[in-house]
């Protein structure tokens, strides 16, 4: 498979991803998916294996699989992931050497794809513990920054969904209630977007009223 034919074969995978999900954001909202030696997809293999019908965050090769007590189970179909293969070419003309990228890639299964012995169902619960354990350290880090701002203002948490928006003159943040989300990361994107309000307004004030600032920094949208 040349390069032309794993980029085609990666697109028709995300289109068919995005008919599915509706919306390539809701891509990103499944926790990350990860391979059966504890390595964590980024960039593209992420979205490619994220709106897979799996609840199991765990994927394998078939070797990967097999080493581990499983086996996948006949008439299963895998998902090509890709990676770039680093090296260093010198230039016949020039003499100058310089480093080079060749795509490469592999088959991926599902765990749920597989039957596994007790050993490999054990391997597997302990890297899907791994993924929750992230998604709540990335929930952690994102709620010490919003505790460590300093002079954070009052953040009201409100029973509708129509809007958030920084107050200057009250120094308070509206932002509906964290259910009316789709998502922790879209909540917080959110009030991280207002908390940058208010640092606007703090470094404006030394020069403008409060009433102006008002006029200038209320942001109405959609959360």
């Amino acid at each position: 498979m040349n390069n032309s034919q794993i980029y085609a074969a990666i697109t028709e995978k995300i289109i068919a991803n995005l008919e599915t999900a509706g919306s390539w954001m809701k891509l990103w909202q499944v926790p990350s998916p990860v391979s059966m030696n504890g390595h964590y997809y980024r960039g593209i293999n992420r979205l490619v294996l994220s709106s897979d019908p799996y609840k199991s965050r765990v994927y394998g090769t078939f070797q990967q699989i097999r080493s581990n007590g499983g086996q996948v189970r006949k008439g299963e179909k895998s998902t090509i992931v890709v990676f770039w293969k680093t090296g260093m070419e010198q230039d016949e003309d020039t003499g100058i050497t310089k480093k080079t990228f060749l795509l490469r890639f592999y088959h991926v299964f599902n765990s749920q794809q597989a039957d596994f012995d007790e050993q490999g169902k054990q391997k597997i619960a302990q890297l899907q513990s791994l993924v929750d354990e992230k998604v709540n350290d990335e929930h952690l880090e994102a709620e010490s920054i919003i505790e460590g701002y300093s002079g954070r203002p009052e953040i009201i948490f409100s029973d509708k969904d129509d809007r958030a928006y920084y107050s200057p003159v009250a120094d308070l943040i509206s932002v509906p209630d964290r259910k009316y989300f789709t998502s922790s990361s879209a909540f917080y994107r959110v009030v991280y977007h207002e908390l940058g309000h208010n640092a606007a307004s703090i470094i404006m004030s030394h020069g403008l009223d409060k009433v102006l600032i008002s006029k200038l920094l209320i942001c109405r949208h959609s959360a």
